[in-house]
């Protein structure tokens, strides 16, 4: 494949992707009634789903620091099962 063919091949799905993320989605998200419901319990709950994956929202703190501590704990039970072994 030559330089010039792909080239033209990175323009043309860029130019798709665009299309899709810029259009198309957006019309398929208005028609379906399953994302409308999803959106509605965002707007209810004050979260969005892309806060979720980062750290400043208070909820994924708590959950962080439980997730860690839960670890710790389960790694010392299991040192002390092995000493007794």
């Amino acid at each position: 494949m030559s330089r010039r063919a792909q080239w033209c091949k990175l323009f043309f799905f860029s130019c798709a992707l665009f299309l899709f993320f810029t259009y198309i989605s957006p019309m398929l998200f208005t028609m379906s009634s399953s994302w409308q419901r999803f959106i509605a319990v965002q707007d209810e709950i004050g979260v969005t789903s892309g806060a979720l994956y980062y750290t400043d929202v208070a909820v994924t703190q708590d959950a962080e620091a439980h997730v860690r501590e839960a670890v710790a704990l389960g790694m010392q039970e299991r040192l002390l099962k092995q000493a007794k072994n």
